[in-house]
């Protein structure tokens, strides 16, 4: 079975994920679309929630990639709350992004947040975090409100993305990918497992694309090439802003030789129907062998395979006609180095 194609123009389709380093600014937020824009990106992508409905005030566990760039005295919940941003600054974002003409996004960490997106932003597809490839309750509801759907699995075994999948099918899901991650801010090469991305595609029959978190991007060129049809990277204005994502994000200029670098990977596989380019049909002429005579040949000579040399000429007989040309005569003479051609012979054998 063929994977079920998603709605994206051949790309790959890149998203510029903004996620919280806007650091609860509305200001910063809208410049990143700008810079995002400028970047070549698919989509500036950010994260909507509201803090009470996902973050408990006690016993939660705050991750040490976000002690990096927060306090770490502080608490998950207050950190996360000096980060969100209102349904209202959302509705300024997308009005900017629509205006300057990059598609919105948005991922949604709770129902409230989703039918936001959905109903009042009627944004295109929604983006789900890995954090909720096993919250069956929150993908039926996504399922049920008939949305395309990215669902990252980071953290996750192919038996979680693979119920994920189911669950959101049989919801109603009209269409969905896969995102291939690794929930490490950078993520180590030796965790990347690219082959897992494949495994997604082909097993569970979807496009898939990759979350990266690694530095650089050479992970991602590899992405494309195994065919990756999405990339999504976090992007900031300057990491040295503070922010649990900053360290693990790309400034404008690199965000820029991402694109131009997946781009130009997308661009290099081709169809796959193997021929020859017109750029080298040049190069053909001049690199072939073609079939010439090995010495001064008389009319009437009886050729054989002594004959006959393989040299690099203009053009000529290629030499798949070798079997043909031994056993005929020469019309007439000719002499050494010089191109073997049909009209040059007489067919007959000894």
């Amino acid at each position: 079975m063929e994977p079920m194609p998603f709605f994206f123009s051949p790309g790959p389709y890149v998203i510029a994920e903004g996620g919280v380093n806007h650091n609860g600014d509305l200001q910063l937020a809208l410049q990143m679309i700008d810079a995002a824009k400028r970047c070549g990106a698919s989509a500036i992508k950010f994260q909507t929630w509201i803090t009470e409905r996902v973050y408990s005030r006690k016993d939660s566990i705050k991750p040490e990639y976000q002690k990096l760039g927060t306090d770490p005295a502080e608490s998950e919940f207050d950190t996360i709350k000096k980060l969100e941003l209102s349904f209202p600054a959302f509705r300024q974002l997308k009005q900017r992004a629509d205006e300057i003409g990059i598609d919105f996004l948005s991922t949604p960490d709770e129902q409230e947040s989703a039918d936001f997106l959905i109903d009042e932003l009627q944004l295109p597809l929604l983006k789900i975090a890995s954090q909720d490839v096993d919250n069956l309750p929150f993908l039926r509801h996504l399922g049920r409100r008939r949305i395309p759907v990215i669902l990252s699995t980071g953290t996750a075994t192919m038996a979680e993305a693979a119920r994920a999948v189911e669950t959101l099918r049989d919801a109603g899901c009209p269409r969905l990918a896969l995102l291939h991650c690794t929930s490490c801010y950078p993520a180590p090469l030796g965790s990347v497992n690219l082959r897992a991305m494949t495994t997604l595609r082909d097993g569970l029959h979807v496009p898939v694309g990759y979350s990266d978190h690694t530095e650089g991007l050479e992970i991602a060129c590899a992405a494309v090439a195994l065919g990756a049809e999405i990339l999504e990277k976090h992007f900031t204005l300057s990491r040295a802003l503070p922010g649990p994502d900053q360290q693990a994000s790309l400034e404008p200029d690199e965000f820029q030789a991402y694109v131009e670098a997946a781009r130009m990977i997308q661009g290099a596989l081709g169809d796959g129907v193997k021929r020859p380019c017109p750029e080298e049909m040049p190069n053909r002429l001049a690199m072939r062998r073609y079939l010439v005579a090995a010495r001064d040949l008389p009319e009437g000579h009886l050729i054989s395979e002594a004959d006959i040399a393989l040299k690099k000429v203009a053009f000529g007989l290629n030499p798949s006609h070798l079997d043909l040309i031994i056993g005929s005569r020469t019309r007439r003479s000719l002499a050494m180095d010089e191109r073997i051609s049909l009209d040059a012979l007489m067919p007959g054998t000894e």
